[in-house]
């Protein structure tokens, strides 16, 4: 008898570990597909079943551009829901959410927001899974099978301080392009459950013909940005009416510019970024503003921060000769002293040395301001 347990039991620890095996076979399989994707389009049909009992169905377009670097998803994406009269497009560096029926679009460069991004309206539709697939945190796994597709369900840990149970996502893999085609996330709580189902429709790779917009997007020129205020209790009001760090930074020239040396002018600095679409649709208001002030005394200042980008920042500005004010390279301490978190961010600095205006976005207040301190002597 102790001879037949025994066997049974070298039995079940052999087929758990052929399983194992298997299952981590079809996920190097998988990950290996994956690395050949360079872009993605997909119809979404999603398909929920909350705690709450309600059921929800979801639809919509995705397009994906994969990024190895990009620490949040490890691709770009836009995506654009059936019922909804707007998108979210993500380019790596920030997010738009756009209400096309109100022609507005609103800005996410807070990287603690980036990875909500998928619970928004239009995110909800990209399915993570299909590039890069995930599969940290599971604690097992279990592999089946049918003709056309591999089951692969991963399970995690109970939540016990949170009453969540029965947590697990079942993973379901096209045999012939070995990419997933579906993805569920299970979970109970107190008994309820809670499902989330995606579903891919219509997927197509590595099209030549592919076309997206994550750096300019083309909604910048038909939508106006909803611009944060900048009031009493955000932060950048605490520069207002003190003295402005001064600073020596290089310009794209490789010249040494000295804040110093313009005492007594009004000087406007134009924070901004070459991923970002709104600070490169208003750098030509900028450019008109210098272009009617600077005889008056306005001098500006473009200054960007990512270092990683400064040749494509430098290609830019040669391809946009009418861009005629200089362009310097900024460094952590004008980072911190202008408390710069966000982009475009505009400062204007008066005859005095004094910050008067701080803004997140173009706006009119920035010529009317402007105004005002040439006017002052």
């Amino acid at each position: 008898m102790r001879k037949i347990i025994t066997l049974a039991t070298i039995i079940v620890l052999f087929t758990s570990e052929i399983r194992a095996q298997v299952s981590s076979d079809v996920i190097a399989e998988v990950m290996r597909a994956q690395s050949k994707i360079k872009n993605a389009s997909y119809k979404m049909v999603r398909n929920d079943t909350l705690v709450t009992g309600d059921i929800r169905t979801i639809t919509g377009n995705v397009k994906m551009r994969t990024e190895s670097s990009e620490p949040n998803f490890g691709f770009l994406f836009s995506a654009k829901e059936n019922a909804v009269n707007g998108q979210i497009l993500f380019n790596g560096h920030m997010a738009y959410e756009t209400d096309d029926a109100l022609q507005v679009y609103r800005l996410f460069m807070n990287p603690s927001e980036m990875k909500d991004l998928l619970f928004h309206t239009g995110g909800r539709i990209v399915m993570p899974d299909l590039v890069p697939l995930d599969t940290s945190r599971a604690i097992s796994t279990r592999l089946s099978e049918d003709p056309d597709f591999y089951h692969l369900t991963l399970y995690y840990p109970d939540l016990t301080q949170y009453d969540v149970t029965k947590r697990y996502k079942r993973v379901t893999i096209d045999k012939q392009n070995m990419l997933p085609a579906a993805v569920v996330q299970h979970q109970e709580t107190l008994g309820k459950v809670q499902n989330l189902a995606w579903h891919v429709q219509d997927l197509i790779i590595n099209d030549k013909s592919f076309h997206d917009e994550f750096e300019t997007p083309g909604f910048l020129k038909t939508h106006t940005q909803k611009i944060p205020l900048v009031t009493e209790k955000h932060p950048l009001t605490g520069l207002k009416g003190k003295p402005a760090p001064l600073f020596e930074l290089k310009s794209f020239e490789d010249k040494l510019v000295s804040m110093a040396d313009r005492a007594g002018e009004v000087i406007l600095l134009d924070f901004w970024e070459v991923w970002c679409g709104p600070c490169i649709e208003s750098m030509p208001k900028v450019q008109q503003l210098y272009s009617k002030f600077k005889g008056q005394g306005l001098v500006v200042y473009g200054i960007m921060h990512d270092s990683r980008q400064l040749e494509s920042a430098k290609r830019f500005v040669q391809r946009h000769s009418e861009i005629e004010f200089p362009m310097l390279i900024g460094n952590e301490a004008v980072r911190k002293n202008y408390l710069l978190n966000a982009v475009p961010q505009y400062v204007l600095i008066d005859r005095r040395g004094a910050v008067r205006f701080v803004g997140l976005g173009y706006s009119d207040q920035i010529e009317v301001e402007i105004q005002k301190a040439l006017n002052e002597k």
